[in-house]
């Protein structure tokens, strides 16, 4: 099949930012990190500075040879002590010099030697014996040996040989701060002071202007070619006066043997200097975002237990589930969850949207018929009426859905519901497999439609009138609800969440929004789901947190926020103008639109919000918590990462033209998500630069900076720190699973399948139905759903072991077929004539008594495309 026109030009989109990535990466991690290490790296030459900015390494310095003595401190005949204190510093003054008598008799003026008979034999002559010259009374009085048993070159290489590790390197000022008689040969740097200064010492007084006369000098024992390349060169390069008077290199080794110690590294590498600087203050600027992510995050250490009163707990909230094909299991979880809460009954209603007839893999029933058992209404496709709304495809822009409503009642707790299920156009019962199917987005807007109109004043659609009748019904105003809370249908609430972010929201009239943390409720499932568990909470309590200090928290997860419906003064907030026009577009054409709204709905819904009320604050509140199931085979992991990072990506390019963030100019909100962005596209450059780093550092004894030990340190450090803080011990356990397991995945594996799909705008392997059947009518976000594996069957089995009590052995038995449902019309027709006209009193302490919807046979009476819900009754259990 020939791909269409549209699939070519996201396929270019996709090149042209696939480019843009891998530029990224080589400007920032190649040029910065790859170049320095290949090309301005020196594995066998370092300056005394070099060796004091190691960290870990064991080096010493013999006479300008660098020596690594890890492996000789514990078996150092003179202990330990005796080798430590040189560590990072030059020993030579405890190696003494081969004695001059050592030397060839062609480097010595012999005739010198033999008439003042300098080659005795003698306990006091240096000639003859190494002497440690630099020796100073303290070091005697310490007790410092002088190692005259390995002097000169051959003594010292018998011993440190093995542990030869470079050459030490000087520069010409550095060379004259230190305050000796130096020269140069062939950029090797010979220390001649002892020499000299014995010669001074031992000269006949000569008059102003007169050369030294070193005839007669005993302490010039060298031949007198030498002495006056040593003399007339001191502070200098002496190789042309050394190439004009020898012809050969032969006369270097007695030079070298009694005066080298280094070489001479004047030239000053640009390039080299400048990338290393910007390397580092990248680093710092890195490792500073990192402490203030982190001290912003310490607003948060402190668990904030609050006693509420009644006041705290009075403003009506709706709890919306967008569900699409989660079993029973996933429904009951979570509606028993919000069943559970503490917030007051009467003042929270779960409005649940089921998004499309979809049955899920390994499902017997659709998941509109879960609801129906779990929360005790009754469906009938033939009866039920349908209501017509727009929405938002590429096949149909209108679509039909039913609505259903009562309450459900556990002991003393009960919970008002309104179900609206998407169940398509006529048409699509023989030409679709998930009838009525139109994404998540559009179930979202089905509430915010709502709410549009009725704080607006506008006409009412037809699904709009059934669900204002269900309200009206469980006796709740619309325009009287002031918060929005959007939970996912896998997602288990704790019972003081909504309280919790009430609170927070009545308390700062400016929060629009708020999220609390999500946690990982299959911690231990397998090892993809334990690598996600710190991954979990430091988005959280590091990223998050440190967004919330500026009230710019960039990303309200679906699966666990509150929006404020309308403002104090009336003012619509969540479904306002602005926010719901943009929203529900359905000229989604490019690549870009199609990850925003298509993958990332509930990133771009954020973003949205601070776009359009720059002057209210998002935030997060980790006292409200929750549970979710995260994906447990890799194979789900990489379809639910691909939406994520993909939609991440083109969302933040979105915040980039968002003016309103906080900050100004440099100090900003807009800085740090520039900085993400860019961050998020080189992550797979970036860990193979770590990966290859750590390699040379361990196996090829690659010396790093304490600076870098440093930087590095404070960036990883402060992660473990935000929970060892909070006392989370355990997280130190999930820390090391995903830095040892993890880091590959989130950093390379993830990223890079991501952005070469970034033409893939389906949900994947996380949507998974059973049956197959014609595509779906949103076209471009499930069309690939139908081969996933069993995913559901899996998660079943997981929380079978975790299951607590059901609600009551009646919902067990109420499991059915549709055709049970549709065989007995009469037997609804004789219930319906038998109902009777009753109210209920949400202000009533009696919830334990029966409550019945309103409704006759007259009510049958209305065509189905009126603006009356069918009348449910509801079901209680004890």
């Amino acid at each position: 099949m020939r791909p269409t026109k549209d699939a070519k030009q996201a396929w270019r989109e996709k090149v042209a930012l696939f480019i843009i990535m891998v530029s990224c990466s080589v400007f920032f991690v190649g040029v910065f990190g790859f170049v320095p290490l290949l090309l301005c790296k020196e594995d066998t030459i370092f300056s005394l500075q070099d060796i004091w900015l190691q960290t870990g390494e064991n080096w010493v310095v013999i006479h300008g040879i660098i020596y690594d003595v890890k492996d000789l401190i514990n078996r150092h005949p003179g202990g330990v002590d005796g080798i430590v204190m040189f560590l990072g510093k030059d020993a030579s003054k405890v190696f003494p010099r081969a004695p001059p008598v050592a030397l060839p008799q062609k480097c010595l003026d012999m005739v010198k030697v033999d008439a003042m008979g300098l080659n005795i034999d003698g306990p006091e002559n240096n000639f003859t014996n190494p002497v440690c010259h630099d020796f100073t009374d303290l070091d005697v009085l310490l007790g410092i040996t002088c190692h005259d048993f390995a002097a000169g070159s051959e003594g010292v290489y018998k011993f440190m040989g093995d542990f030869q590790r470079g050459e030490l390197s000087h520069t010409t000022p550095g060379l004259n701060e230190m305050g000796i008689k130096w020269f140069v040969l062939y950029d090797r740097v010979y220390d001649v002071t002892t020499y000299v200064d014995a010669i001074n010492e031992n000269a006949d007084p000569v008059a102003a202007g007169d050369s030294l006369n070193l005839d007669n000098n005993a302490q010039a024992y060298l031949t007198p070619t030498l002495n006056k390349v040593i003399m007339n060169s001191l502070g200098a390069d002496a190789t042309d006066l050394y190439e004009a008077l020898f012809g050969s290199e032969e006369y270097i080794a007695c030079l070298e043997e009694m005066f080298y110690i280094g070489l001479l590294d004047d030239e000053f590498d640009t390039f080299c200097y400048t990338l290393n600087i910007m390397m580092y203050c990248m680093l710092v600027f890195v490792a500073a975002l990192m402490m203030i992510q982190f001290l912003a995050s310490m607003i948060y250490i402190c668990p904030r237990n609050r006693t509420y009163t009644e006041e705290d707990v009075r403003s009506p909230v709706m709890v919306m589930v967008p569900c699409y094909n989660e079993g029973d299991n996933e429904l009951r979880k979570t509606i028993k969850s919000v069943l559970n809460t503490m917030y007051p009954d009467e003042n929270k209603v779960l409005f649940v949207v089921a998004d499309g007839m979809v049955t899920g893999n390994g499902e017997d029933m659709s998941t509109p018929e879960h609801l129906a058992n779990i929360l005790g209404f009754d469906i009938d496709e033939f009866e039920d009426d349908t209501f017509e709304y727009d929405c938002i495809g590429v096949t149909h822009t209108k679509n039909r859905a039913r609505v259903y409503h009562g309450i459900l009642q556990k002991g003393h707790k009960f919970l008002k519901y309104i179900v609206v299920v998407k169940c398509g156009l006529p048409a699509e019962a023989t030409t679709s497999s998930k009838p009525g199917n139109r994404g998540k987005r559009d179930s979202q807007l089905i509430t915010i439609g709502y709410f549009n109109r009725i704080h607006y004043g506008r006409e009412l659609t037809e699904l709009d009138s059934a669900i204002q009748r269900a309200m009206v019904d469980l006796n709740l105003q619309a325009d009287m609800i002031r918060f929005l809370m959007a939970i996912d249908a896998d997602t288990r609430v704790d019972t003081m969440s909504i309280t919790h972010m009430v609170y927070g929201m009545d308390k700062k009239e400016k929060v629009l929004a708020l999220c609390g943390e999500t946690k990982v409720d299959n911690k231990a499932s397998s090892w993809v789901t334990m690598i996600q568990v710190f991954e979990y909470y430091n988005s959280h309590h590091l990223k998050k947190a440190f967004e919330a200090a500026f009230g710019c928290v960039t990303c309200l997860p679906g699966c666990f926020t509150m929006y404020r419906i309308i403002a104090d003064d009336g003012t619509p907030l969540l479904p306002g103008d602005p926010v719901l026009y943009e929203y529900s577009r359905n000229d989604i054409e490019t690549l870009h639109e199609k990850n925003l709204y298509h993958l990332g709905e509930d990133r771009m819904l954020t973003t949205l919000l601070l776009k359009h009320f720059p002057d209210r604050s998002l935030t997060f509140i980790p006292e409200a918590t929750c549970w979710t199931i995260v994906p447990h085979t890799f194979r789900i992991l990489l379809s639910q990462r691909r939406r994520w990072i993909n939609s991440t990506i083109h969302n933040m390019f979105e915040l980039l033209r968002v003016n309103t963030m906080c900050g100004v100019c440099c100090i900003s909100m807009k800085v740090v998500v520039a900085i993400d962005l860019i961050a998020t596209m080189i992550l797979p450059a970036s860990f193979c630069y770590a990966v290859y780093l750590l390699f040379l550092v361990f196996f090829e004894d690659l010396p790093v900076s304490t600076v870098l030990l440093v930087l590095y340190a404070i960036i990883m450090g402060v992660q473990i720190v935000v929970f060892v803080l909070r006392s989370r011990w355990d997280y130190l356990w999930w820390f090391l699973i995903y830095f040892t397991v993890g880091l590959p995945v989130f950093y390379l594996i993830l990223p890079v399948y991501s952005f070469w799909n970034m033409d893939d705008f389906s949900w994947g392997k996380t949507r998974a139905v059973s049956g197959t059947g014609p595509t779906n009518t949103l076209g471009a976000v499930d069309d690939e759903d139908d081969d996933e594996e069993d995913e559901k069957e899996k998660l079943r089995k997981y929380r079978n072991e975790d299951e607590e009590e059901t609600y009551d052995s009646r919902i067990r038995d109420t499991r059915r077929s549709t055709r049970d449902i549709r065989k007995s019309r009469a037997v609804r027709d004789s219930r319906d004539e038998g109902s009777c006209e009753d109210s209920y009193d949400s202000r009533t302490e009696n919830y334990s008594r029966s409550y019945r919807t309103r409704g006759s046979n007259d009510s049958s009476s209305e065509s189905r495309s009126s603006r009356g819900s069918r009348k449910s009754q509801s079901r209680y259990y004890a």
